[in-house]
């Protein structure tokens, strides 16, 4: 019988495996031995499968750092052809820093480019991010939304911010997707506050009780519930609160007497607002309180407020916006018959877009101070890109100095991807040491920059946002300057380039060539749009709006000024420098109230017409210099004119009477007849056109501004008798005063301001321009030595080798200019569209910018021409 063999039970084949895996090499044959010699033990002591346990835990056992073998993380050969080790980063950054160090002409060029264009770019980039967060810190800002009022009428459609008094109480009951509501007056009004015996004028509105409900406006003391639910509730800052009680705790219960009419109770204070806020005010008073002075707030005819709502998070906005559109309907007494000429529709607006989306066109919401931010955002990223242009230019222009470094370089091994990383590594590292340039710039252009804008923009370093959008301007703006020049050198073949036989392919000259295009064709384009501007603005200023705005001053009236106006009136018109008094419830500049309530004989029921309307005084045409057409002005000789009224132009166009003076006219159902029609005068922004206008009799109003006509070179006395006066008959009133041509460049002020960085943008743009073009001209004069010596010897004069060297680039700036003209008339012709009355565009404009642009780029050319030209001849051909 043959014996059967033996066969020893064997360690898991798996286990033994993954511990050669893991172990190192010069310890795991001991190892494996010991474990073998256990795993045999164990086997004889508790059974095998026991002892195959055992092997995996002891395996297990042995995964210590010590035991582990090091496992490189990349293989040899992969180690030494990686781009991105530490030695090789090191190598790099010295081969940069040397290359940087051996161009220092072309280097200093390119990183005064770069720096200029990221200041810009920087200082672009902080008043966009300042512009597009504001108002956005509410934690319920999603939710919020301002109820728009939509009216078309004879077909035309026209849509406002305001509602009616009553929309917020009733649709809050109405609609079980609002949450809170809140009427808001956004007028942010001046008004006069007596504490004690302290007076000072702050600025203040009226809101609902919900407001505080709404926002995230922190209350230092009171409670949102109560803050502002109560007539003559008065809610106030932290710095009212400080200034007038001493500090928060002391000012809730205190009284506040408000225009030296009213007395309002503190009942809340509430956190200075932040910066980011869109409504500046120091104070709101309860909308309880407005009622109380203003009836007609009541009325669901007089849109006024703002209503703003804040829906429930699970809302269907679209759907609600549909059940609010003809939600008014019933309430203003609009039926299916009237409809069809008559309408008004509700929809909703972010309360976050408020800021940036003022602006209405045919009924939809048009735009505002957004196409400021796309505009800037678009200026910025143009200096930019020029400055990145320079960067290429100067980079392939310096090929021919750097071909034997990348021929030298592939010879020995290294491979493109590697000299591309090396190029883009130099881009970088320049534009890196540029933006600490342009952070330096920042900080010492920032007051400046405030000042100009009218904004508290800071720069927070260690804030993430700003630190994110850093490293991704400069990674761009490196990735962008340094990407065709390291592609391009990259691909140089080490034959040709060791051989000498290395030409610039014309594909290389066209390109760059091209860019100096492109940077000239936007430079044009800015300096075209800055003129423009510039003359629309000069337009605006010298524009004749119907009136005389210049030694002209308001006064706003309160307190025991508005009682004893026609007191106020004798005694300043016999003090030496006041030419005439009157008064009028807008800014004869600013009129913004409207009314379709106005009918006369024979209107056509289907007509309904927007007519501005305004409460004015005696006097107020001979104060302001208009020109009656017809009729006359008011007169105290007549007391029946206190129930007639004055139109403009524009009104009795409208009212279509053939002979309008003494026709029967009624406004508000007041009747009334027409004494007299000024000429047409711009009451609004010129962006409008004149609007039909009545001017009703107001002298005895108990609200409005003082209007006092200064005779010439006489305003500094005038006003001193003004504020006399003003002072005596009220002690208790905070004089205050403004000047009518001042208050109508506030108007104009975003304009002025966009005008202004058109300026310096365009210059910035043409300085970075020519730096390129500068740096260009100098390698062209370095390149044509030899010629330049050839032509001299052969009898060139000075002239003809300035010529020769400056009609390459006139050529390109030609081109330029070619591209520039339509494109600059196309962006400027859509710009002044937005304005009704506006300043042409004149043809000389552009012949007289290009000549301007051809003058500066031959002045930038010619120093290298000249210097070239006057080189000795024989010292260049003896060099070569």
């Amino acid at each position: 019988m043959k014996r059967q063999a033996f066969k020893a039970p064997a360690p898991p084949l798996w286990a033994v495996l993954f511990l050669r895996w893991f172990c190192a090499p010069d310890m795991v044959e001991t190892i494996e031995g010991d474990l073998h010699e256990e795993f045999l033990h164990q086997v004889k002591r508790r059974g095998v499968q026991a002892a195959r346990r055992r092997y995996w835990l002891e395996v297990f056992g042995f995964m210590k750092l010590k035991y582990i073998k090091k496992q490189p993380l990349l293989s040899t050969a992969r180690r030494s052809n990686s781009l991105l080790t530490p030695d090789m980063i090191v190598n790099y950054f010295k081969i940069a820093i040397r290359s940087i160090w051996r161009n220092k002409a072309v280097s200093a060029i390119n990183m005064l480019g770069l720096m200029l264009g990221l200041t810009s770019s920087l200082l672009i980039f902080l008043w966009i991010s300042d512009e597009v967060n504001m108002d956005r810190y509410h934690t319920n800002g999603p939710q919020l939304y301002r109820l728009m009022w939509r009216q078309i009428t004879e077909g035309k459609r026209m849509a406002m911010g305001s509602t009616p008094g009553p929309t917020a109480d009733e649709f809050k009951k109405k609609f079980p997707e609002i949450v809170h509501t809140s009427v808001f007056t956004a007028r942010s009004k001046a008004m006069t506050l007596k504490v004690g015996e302290k007076i000072f004028k702050e600025t203040g509105d009226w809101a609902g009780a919900d407001w505080f409900k709404m926002l995230d406006i922190r209350l230092l003391a009171g409670s949102p519930e109560t803050a502002l639910r109560d007539p003559n509730s008065i809610s106030i800052s932290r710095k009212l609160a400080d200034n007038y009680f001493g500090g928060v705790q002391n000012a809730v219960g205190k009284s506040i007497r408000i225009d030296n009419k009213e007395e309002f109770q503190v009942t809340s204070v509430f956190e200075n607002l932040p910066l980011n806020t869109s409504q500046k005010y120091d104070f709101l008073l309860s909308w309880a309180s407005f009622l109380n002075q203003n009836p007609w707030a009541k009325e669901w005819g007089n849109p006024s407020p703002w209503t703003l709502v804040q829906l429930r998070a699970d809302s269907d906005v679209a759907a609600f916006e549909a059940k609010i559109k003809h939600a008014l309907r019933s309430y203003l007494s609009i039926n299916a018959k009237n409809a069809a000429r008559f309408d008004v529709e509700l929809f909703l607006q972010p309360y976050e877009d408020i800021y940036l989306h003022s602006e209405t066109d045919n009924g939809e919401i048009s735009g505002g101070r957004i196409d400021y931010v796309h505009l800037f955002a678009i200026v910025g990223v143009i200096v930019l890109l020029i400055a990145c242009i320079n960067f290429m230019n100067l980079s392939t222009a310096q090929t021919a100095r750097r071909a034997r470094e990348v021929g030298v370089r592939k010879v020995v091994g290294a491979s493109r991807s590697r000299l591309t990383i090396q190029f883009l590594g130099e881009a970088l590292l320049l534009t890196f040491a540029a933006a600490l340039g342009a952070l330096g710039l920042v900080i010492l252009l920032l007051p400046a920059f405030n000042q100009l804008t009218g904004k508290a923009i800071a720069l927070h370093m260690t804030d993430w946002n700003f630190s994110l959008a850093m490293f991704t301007i400069v990674a761009v703006t490196g990735g962008l300057a340094g990407s065709y020049p390291a592609m391009y050198l990259s691909s140089l073949r080490p034959i040709s380039v060791l051989k000498g036989a290395l030409k610039s392919k014309r594909s290389t000259t066209m390109f760059r060539e091209g860019l100096v295009v492109i940077q000239f064709t936007i430079s044009m384009v800015l300096m075209i749009g800055t003129f423009v501007v510039y003359r629309q603005m000069n337009f605006i200023q010298e524009k004749n709006l119907g009136f005389d705005r210049e030694n002209l001053i308001y006064v706003p009236m309160e307190g025991r000024l508005l009682e004893r106006y026609s007191v106020l009136k004798q005694e300043l018109l016999h003090m030496p420098g006041v030419y005439g008094v009157s008064r009028m419830d807008y800014q004869p500049s600013s009129i913004g109230s409207g009314t379709t309530q106005v009918d006369w004989t024979g209107k056509d029921p289907s007509v309904n017409i927007q007519f501005a309307q305004v409460s004015v005084g005696y006097d107020m045409d001979s104060v302001l210099k208009m020109k009656l057409k017809e009729g006359r002005y008011f007169s105290p000789a007549l007391t029946t004119d206190s129930s007639g009224y004055v139109i403009n132009e524009e009104a009795a166009r409208r009212i279509g009477y053939k002979d309008p003076i003494g026709q029967p006219l009624s406004l508000w159902g007041k009747q009334g007849k027409i004494l007299g029609i000024i000429k047409d005068f711009h009451f609004q922004s010129l962006r409008e056109p004149v609007k039909p206008l009545v001017m009703w009799f107001g002298e005895k109003n108990n609200y409005g501004n003082l209007l006092v006509r200064t005779q010439p070179g006489q305003t500094r006395y005038a006003l001193a008798s003004l504020e006399t006066i003003c002072k005596k008959l009220d002690p208790s009133f905070v004089f205050t005063y403004s000047f009518a041509d001042q208050e109508y460049e506030k108007m104009y002020k975003n304009e002025q301001v966009i005008g202004t960085l058109g300026n310096y943008f365009a210059f910035l743009s043409i300085f970075i321009s020519c730096l390129g073009l500068f740096g260009l001209a100098s390698f062209m004069a370095q390149q044509r030595r030899k010629e330049i010596g050839i032509r001299k010897v052969l009898g060139a004069t000075v002239l003809g080798i300035v010529g020769l060297l400056s009609h390459h680039f006139l050529r390109l700036i030609l081109i330029a200019i070619l591209i520039a003209c339509p494109t600059a008339w196309w962006a400027m012709d859509k710009w002044l569209s937005g304005f009704k009355y506006r300043q042409e565009l004149s043809w000389w404009t552009f012949p007289a910018t290009a000549g301007l642009l051809i003058g500066i780029a031959l002045v930038t050319v010619s120093y290298q021409s000249v210097r070239a030209a006057l080189l000795d001849p024989g010292k260049i051909l003896k060099s070569e």
